[in-house]
C-alpha cells in the first residue's frame, strides 16, 4: 500500500508540474530548451559552449520532459538547461523549473516582459552586450610583442637584445664529431619580484630559489654588480620590494646535442610539421637554448614565429607541429585537450611483451614537479594507452603506442607499470624503483624516498664512479688531477635523466688548459668557473631514448615519420 501510495504521489507531482509548465507557457516566447556543452579551455578553465536553443512551447510538442531532463551525460557532456527570457536567468533542473514557475518574481515579469535586445547567454548565464570597440587606427595595430615592447619602455624597463632578433646572432654554431655546439655566451636572466620574495635579502632570495651556483657565488655576483635591481648595482643586504626588475648576466654554457639534420615534413600558411631528432629540446629551458628546436628554426630556416602546440621530451624523436600564429596554434591545442587528434608512438622495451592489444588506464600522478617525476597512483589523473607489439627479438620488443591522454611521461609510466620499460630509458628504467623497476606500481619505498634517492643517485660523483663509463677526471691549472664536482639538487628531471651523464662526460677530458683563458679564446669569462673545465664529447647513447612519434592525424589532416632505425630486427 505504500508503494502504491508513493507512486500515486510521483505521478500527481509529475501531472502537477505538466500543467503548471503548460499553464504558463501557452505562447512562446516565455521559456526556452538549450543544448550545451561542458569543456576545459587550454587556459585550463570551465566552460559551457551553447549548442542549441528551442522554444520550450515548440519543444513539448515533440518531446516529454521528465524529472532526469537536466541531468549531464557524462561520456558527452552535454547537458540540457532552461532558459527564462523574461526574468533573464538559466535554469539547470526540472525542480528548480517548478519552483520558479510559481513564483511571483516569474509571475510579474511575465506580465511585463523586458526588452532583451541587449542580451545573450555566454558560459551558461544571461549577459549583456558590450558597446562596440572603436576601430583601431593603422598605428594602434600592434602585436602582442610589440605592445610588450611599448609597455617596458613606458615603465623603463630596459630592452635587451636577447628579447628582439639579435638575439640569433649573440653566439656561433658549429658542427664537430657528429655534433651540434654553441660556443659560450653572455645572457641575462630577468625577472619580477615575486610575493613571497618582498622583504627578503637579495642574496637569501637567490640562495633559496635559484640552484645554478652555490650561494657564495650568487653573493659574488650581486657584489660585482652581475646582479642588478630596476638596472641599478644592489648588494647582498638588499630588501626586494614589490614589482623590483632583477637581472642577472651570467656566461652561459650550452650542452651539445646531436648534428641530425631536421627534416621539414610539412610547410604551408599555417603549419611546420618537422620530425624531430633526440636530444634537442622544444623550446629554450635549462642548458638548452640555441640548441632548442625554436632556436635552429629561426636561425637556419628562417621560421622565426613559430608557436609550439605540443611538446616532446628532449630525448624522443618524431612529429612536432609548430604553428605560424597564437591562433592556429590555440585552435590545435583545443583539438589536442578535446582529445580529437589521435597520437601514435613507438617504442623498443625490455622483456617479451604480450602479442594480444594491452590497454593500460592506471591513473598517473606528477610527484615532484621540481623534478618532474611520475608514478601510477590512485589519486592522479586518468589516462589510458593502448599498446600493441609489432616484433620481439633476443629479449627486447618493438610496440607501438596510442595514447589516448597527455599525461607527463604517460608512455613511459605505463611501460614500467606494465613490466616492460624502454630499454635505454634513463629515469623509469632503474633499480632505484626496486627489484622490479616499478612493475605493478610496487616502489618498494615511500615517493617521498623515491624522490630524495633519484636526486642523491643521479649525480655526476655517482656516475662517475660506476663503471657505465670510464672513470671522469679533469686536469687543473696546476696539472693535478681531482675528481669533477658533485652536482646536487637538480632543478628537473630531464636534467636527472641525461644532462648529468653528459656534463660529467664533457667536463672529462685530459687537457692542461692555458693559464690566460681570455686571451687564448675571445669566448672564455675568466670569472666563469666553467670556462676553466676542460670538455669532451657525450657518449652517443646519452642523445636518444627509444620512443619516437609516429604519427599524429585528426579530421581530414595527418602527418607521419619513416620508421626509426632501431625500431625493426630487419
Amino acid at each position: 500500500n505504500l508503494k502504491l501510495l508513493d507512486s500515486l504521489l510521483q505521478e500527481l507531482t509529475s501531472l502537477q508540474l505538466y500543467s503548471v509548465v503548460t499553464m504558463l507557457i501557452d505562447k512562446p516566447g516565455v521559456l526556452a530548451v538549450i543544448k550545451v556543452e561542458h569543456l576545459v579551455l587550454p587556459s585550463g578553465h570551465k566552460n559551457q559552449a551553447l549548442l542549441e536553443q528551442t522554444d520550450l512551447h515548440k519543444f513539448q510538442e515533440e518531446h516529454k520532459i521528465s524529472d532526469n531532463f537536466c541531468r549531464k551525460d557524462k561520456e558527452s557532456n552535454i547537458q540540457m538547461k532552461f532558459s527564462c527570457w523574461p526574468c533573464r536567468i538559466v535554469i539547470e533542473s526540472v525542480v528548480a523549473l517548478r519552483s520558479h514557475l510559481s513564483g511571483g518574481k516569474h509571475l510579474e515579469n511575465a506580465v511585463n516582459p523586458v526588452d532583451n535586445s541587449e542580451y545573450f547567454i555566454d558560459n551558461g548565464k544571461w549577459k549583456k552586450k558590450k558597446g562596440e570597440k572603436r576601430p583601431l587606427e593603422e598605428s594602434e595595430k600592434l602585436s602582442k610583442r610589440e605592445r610588450t615592447k611599448k609597455n617596458k619602455l613606458a615603465r623603463s624597463i630596459p630592452i635587451l637584445a636577447q628579447h628582439t632578433e639579435a638575439k640569433y646572432e649573440e653566439t656561433e654554431t658549429y658542427f664537430e664529431n657528429g655534433l651540434r655546439k654553441v660556443r659560450p655566451y653572455h645572457f641575462t636572466f630577468t625577472t619580477h619580484a615575486k610575493g613571497r620574495w618582498v622583504g627578503d635579502k637579495l642574496s637569501d632570495v637567490f640562495a633559496r630559489e635559484f640552484r645554478a651556483m652555490e650561494p657564495k657565488e650568487y653573493a659574488r655576483c650581486i657584489e660585482a654588480g652581475l646582479v642588478r635591481v630596476n638596472d641599478k648595482a644592489s648588494s647582498v643586504d638588499y630588501r626586494v620590494q614589490n614589482n623590483d626588475f632583477i637581472s642577472h648576466t651570467v656566461h652561459r654554457h650550452e650542452l651539445p646535442v646531436t648534428e641530425q639534420k631536421i627534416n621539414i615534413i610539412n610547410e604551408d600558411d599555417d603549419w611546420v610539421v618537422v620530425d624531430k631528432p633526440g636530444s634537442i629540446p622544444v623550446h629554450p629551458c635549462g642548458r638548452y637554448r640555441h640548441n632548442s628546436m625554436t632556436f635552429i628554426l629561426a636561425k637556419e630556416h628562417g621560421l622565426k614565429t613559430l608557436q609550439p602546440v605540443h611538446r616532446l621530451d628532449r630525448l624522443t624523436s618524431g612529429v612536432l607541429i609548430f604553428s605560424k600564429s597564437a591562433a592556429k596554434a590555440r585552435l590545435m591545442e583545443q583539438l589536442i585537450t578535446a582529445r580529437e587528434v589521435e597520437k601514435e608512438y613507438v617504442c623498443r622495451v625490455v622483456g617479451e611483451f604480450p602479442e594480444e592489444e594491452i590497454v593500460c588506464e592506471e591513473p598517473i600522478e606528477v610527484i615532484s614537479c621540481k623534478i618532474g617525476l611520475c608514478v601510477v597512483d590512485p589519486k592522479g589523473k586518468d589516462c589510458k594507452t593502448t599498446f600493441q607489439r609489432l616484433e620481439f627479438k633476443n629479449g627486447v620488443s618493438i610496440v607501438k603506442c596510442w595514447p589516448k591522454t597527455g599525461r607527463m611521461h604517460q608512455l613511459r609510466v605505463h611501460l614500467q607499470f606494465l613490466g616492460f620499460p624502454i630499454t635505454n630509458d634513463p629515469l623509469y628504467n632503474s633499480e632505484i624503483f626496486g627489484p622490479e623497476k616499478g612493475k605493478g606500481g610496487d616502489l618498494g619505498k615511500s615517493q617521498e624516498q623515491l624522490v630524495q634517492d633519484l636526486i642523491k643517485y643521479h649525480t655526476v660523483e655517482n656516475w662517475i664512479n660506476s663503471d657505465e663509463y670510464e672513470p671522469s677526471e679533469i686536469v687543473n691549472e696546476s696539472g693535478e688531477i681531482r675528481k669533477t664536482e658533485v652536482i646536487q639538487n637538480l632543478d628537473k628531471i630531464e636534467k636527472v635523466q641525461s644532462e648529468t651523464k653528459e656534463e660529467a662526460s664533457i667536463k672529462t677530458k685530459k687537457q692542461k688548459l692555458s693559464d690566460d683563458l681570455e686571451i687564448c679564446d675571445p669566448f672564455c669569462d675568466p670569472h666563469c668557473g666553467e670556462c676553466k673545465l676542460a670538455y669532451k664529447d657525450p657518449p652517443p647513447e646519452t642523445l636518444v631514448m627509444y620512443l619516437h612519434a609516429l604519427k599524429y592525424s585528426g579530421d581530414g589532416w595527418a602527418y607521419q615519420t619513416e620508421m626509426p632505425k632501431w625500431a625493426t630486427f630487419l
